[in-house]
């Protein structure tokens, strides 16, 4: 049984405990709760009460005595009276002293030896000694080691391994809680094509396109000056989902068309109407049927003989042509129609002339016998 100090268990319902030992003066008295040092007032003499840590229960709570051992609390003197007071204050530091002492060896086991590595640890009577084995050992120096695979999680403290303690690709996908990886720790321009699953972004992930974009049949992608959303294409063209586009009925307008377009004949009306022949449009001032209808006798004045030909009503292909260019410069000359319907006679041709008068004739050549309208016989020879 100790003399010097006194341990309880705490059981959370008070902060009082009996002084159970003597002592000289309060200053020699300390408390400890849990190993470390508490603050406490005196009830009185038999009495202490803890003010700090408020105890929940199960704390171990030692008073202990710590008598004055630097400074002696009698000193003798030369021809002085020797009192009982101070002989009893004097015997008493020593006696306490030695008590304490004693409580001191009386925690170490009667038996233990100093073996090479072994240290002191208590069992709760008294401090035996013992290897120390287990996760650490320890040498006679005092240097102790930790064993092979012996530190486990729930010995590290939360956040205490920094990157400087862990191996250079050390750390792979299992050793890491599923979805703990966030931005801050993606460094940038790192994330890859490769690393991206197929199908796996939306509309909502790229900033240029709306939150909203789905990829609705046939619709296409408009940016609005903010980002681009899905729309259906309408109005004067349309597209399908394959990309073919269709210009709407009579939607174009003569403002659609480019001044430099050179539209083909062929895309006018039937078709039948070729380039060419809308080049004699050109000039044209005013609507031609009313020009045709205003052409009356002596109203036209000149017209090309290249320009101008009398085609058969019943074949267009047959055509009359004059032409000018055996006039003498600045001359005209005038045929005269006569008041009959006739045949036209030609130089070139071989015609058969009937009822006609010669005047003054010059023929050349040799002449047979012919007969004259009045059945008279012409023979010339020459």
């Amino acid at each position: 049984m100790a003399n010097s100090k006194v341990q309880y268990t705490a059981d959370g319902s008070t902060q009082a405990f009996a002084v159970t030992f003597p002592f000289i003066s309060r200053n020699h008295v300390s408390v400890e709760v849990d190993g470390v040092a508490a603050t406490f007032t005196w009830n009185n003499d038999s009495q202490i009460l803890i003010s700090s840590p408020t105890l929940s229960g199960g704390e171990a709570v030692l008073l202990i005595r710590s008598t004055s051992q630097d400074t002696r609390l009698v000193d003798y003197v030369d021809g002085s009276n020797l009192t009982e007071t101070d002989l009893d204050l004097d015997s008493k530091q020593a006696f306490y002293m030695a008590q304490e002492s004693l409580d001191e060896l009386t925690l170490f086991d009667d038996d233990a030896t100093a073996t090479s590595g072994y240290i002191w640890v208590a069992d709760g009577t008294d401090f035996k000694s013992v290897a120390v084995s287990g996760d650490v050992t320890i040498s006679t120096a005092g240097v102790v080691t930790l064993g092979a695979g012996a530190v486990e999680t729930a010995m590290i403290e939360a956040d205490a391994i920094n990157g400087t303690r862990l191996a250079d690709d050390a750390v792979d996908s299992e050793h890491y809680t599923d979805g703990s990886i966030d931005t801050a720790h993606i460094a940038d321009v790192n994330v890859t094509t490769a690393k991206i699953a197929n199908d796996a972004i939306t509309g909502a992930k790229i900033a240029l396109f709306d939150d909203s974009y789905a990829a609705t049949n046939g619709h296409i992608l408009v940016a609005d000056g903010t980002d681009f959303d899905n729309v259906a294409m309408s109005g004067d063209v349309t597209i399908s989902n394959a990309g073919v586009t269709s210009i709407g009925s009579e939607v174009i307008t003569n403002a659609d068309i480019n001044g430099s377009a050179a539209i083909d004949a062929s895309k006018i009306h039937n078709g039948t109407v070729s380039n060419a022949e809308f080049g004699y449009l050109n000039g044209v001032s005013s609507a031609i049927q009313t020009q045709l209808n205003s052409v009356v006798a002596g109203a036209v004045s000149d017209v090309q003989d290249d320009s101008f030909r009398i085609q058969d009503n019943g074949d267009n292909t047959k055509q009359l042509a004059f032409q000018a260019s055996g006039i003498t410069s600045g001359t005209t000359r005038t045929l005269t129609v006569p008041d009959s319907s006739d045949t036209i006679v030609v130089l070139a041709a071989t015609q058969t002339l009937t009822n006609k008068t010669l005047t003054s004739p010059v023929i050349d050549g040799t002449w047979s016998s012919y007969t004259t309208s009045t059945g008279k016989a012409l023979v010339m020879g020459f």
